[in-house]
């Protein structure tokens, strides 16, 4: 279970695992990266799966989804065999564990975030007032 916990702008998504695992990543999702989420993970694919579980609650709209689902739909419609038709369809997409994608230029992340790095995230001049 996530937690809905804030740390002036970034989510923090699992703030209890601090205390056990190695390793804990910083991602900026979305369009403009404007949304921040600090996971606590072992390696980087649970800290995928953990930003999207966060996501699935609290920002649903950055997922891809629907656009992938289409895409594979078309391409079957095409011809292409199951295989082809997710190779088609997940492009320039990263699949997460738990059955969802982001567009791969909307996700970037930090491992082991350093305090100035925490900063520079929390004073992202970008961000809408």
């Amino acid at each position: 279970m996530t937690a809905r916990l804030e740390s002036y702008g970034i989510a923090l998504a699992n703030p209890g695992n601090a205390g056990w695992v190695r390793h804990r990543y910083l991602f900026s999702l979305g369009a403009y990266g404007w949304t921040k989420v600090l996971v606590w993970a072992n390696d980087l694919d649970d800290a995928l799966d953990e930003a999207a579980e966060w996501c699935e609650e609290h920002a649903p709209e950055l997922f891809c989804d629907g656009a992938v689902q289409e895409l594979f739909a078309e391409a079957t419609t095409e011809g292409y065999d199951e295989e082809e038709a997710w190779e088609h369809a997940e492009v320039d997409t990263v699949r997460t564990d738990n059955g969802h994608w982001f567009l791969s230029w909307e996700v970037s992340f930090i491992e082991d975030p350093t305090r100035e790095d925490i900063l520079n995230a929390q004073r992202d001049e970008r961000r809408p007032a």
